[in-house]
């Protein structure tokens, strides 16, 4: 059974509609990623706060200030690192979905034998 590798510009034209759709794909998670990221900092400021009132004790560096409280703003301050790092990768992939969509933009007038709007800019450019 012999395969065959279509290619041309329906290929080129779905290749770059699936990878568009990846990018939506992965920007949606990221974004969803620090939402959630963004609420356990809330709750572990509220977890804080209820176990400083319980012990009366606020001065993180009192000896007797709470164990619980210090390991929930030390995760508090992680997940803080993590929302910026996972910040800088949805900035990212915006761009990069933003990318592809010029470039499936691009590919459409190759369907209507047009040519593409780079194309056009180029040309009138002269």
């Amino acid at each position: 059974m012999e395969v065959r590798k279509v290619s041309g510009p329906s290929q080129l034209r779905r290749r770059k509609q699936f990878e568009a759709s990846e990018k939506e794909t992965r920007v949606a998670l990221l974004e969803t990623m620090i939402k959630d990221f963004d609420n356990m900092i809330a709750d572990l400021g509220g977890q804080i706060a209820a176990e400083e009132d319980r012990t009366k004790i606020k001065d993180t560096s009192h000896p007797a200030y709470s164990t619980f409280a210090m390991a929930a703003a030390k995760r508090r301050q992680n997940l803080r690192i993590s929302v910026a790092h996972t910040k800088s990768m949805l900035d990212v992939a915006k761009r990069e979905l933003d990318e592809v969509k010029v470039q499936l933009l691009d590919l459409e007038p190759i369907r209507d034998n047009q040519p593409s709007l780079t194309t056009a800019a180029i040309s009138g450019a002269r």
